[in-house]
């Protein structure tokens, strides 16, 4: 009688599985990078912020909040890593925001002093692109660890999830010092 009890337990103590929704070490660099990359993008749209706000107040405005957004985002993802209400709704706006450039930047927004006219591409605005296109995409990995998008982004687990971070915050500090910013001629 006994033994049977003994084997009984034995067999429901399992070994736990792994929950991509526990805190282990390839999420904690996510949120990290998740980080990383928002507050870059709203480092170099508060440069943009400035670069705009002279020429339509409209634009000046959407940079603005879009700065603050980006950055109270970060800090929240930072305090708040377990609180996911917000992850797509910013996603979306990521992307949302991307879609605006690649309009800017191809045929030209249907408002502003240079309605109709495409933006010349620059380094900042590119960087910020990368930045919102990479959270979006990490995001969608970490809110569907099982999804088709996180099977793809596998190899952020480990170090490279650091290379990347590091290699993104690089490239949008480098864009906010050295980067400038030109409107279409014409």
């Amino acid at each position: 009688m006994r033994m049977a009890t003994d084997v009984q337990i034995e067999a429901t103590v399992e070994r736990p599985q792994a929950d991509p929704d526990r805190p282990d070490a390839a999420r904690s660099a996510r949120l990290v990078l998740l980080v990383v990359i928002s507050a870059c993008a709203g480092v170099i749209h508060a440069k943009a912020m400035f670069d705009h706000a002279t020429h339509y107040w409209l634009f000046g405005v959407f940079f603005g909040v879009l700065t603050y957004a980006q950055v109270l985002w970060a800090v929240m993802i930072y305090r708040k890593p377990d609180d996911r209400r917000s992850w797509m709704p910013v996603a979306v706006g990521s992307l949302v925001v991307v879609g605006i450039w690649i309009v800017s930047r191809s045929v030209g927004l249907p408002i502003g002093p240079w309605a109709g006219r495409a933006e010349p591409l620059g380094i900042a605005d590119i960087s910020a692109s990368i930045d919102e296109l990479v959270l979006a995409g990490l995001v969608l990995a970490m809110l569907r660890p099982r999804g088709r998008i996180a099977a793809r982004l596998q190899w952020l687990d480990g170090p490279n999830c650091t290379r990347v971070g590091v290699m993104l915050g690089v490239l949008s500090i480098l864009a906010v010092l050295i980067g400038h910013h030109t409107h279409p001629t014409g």
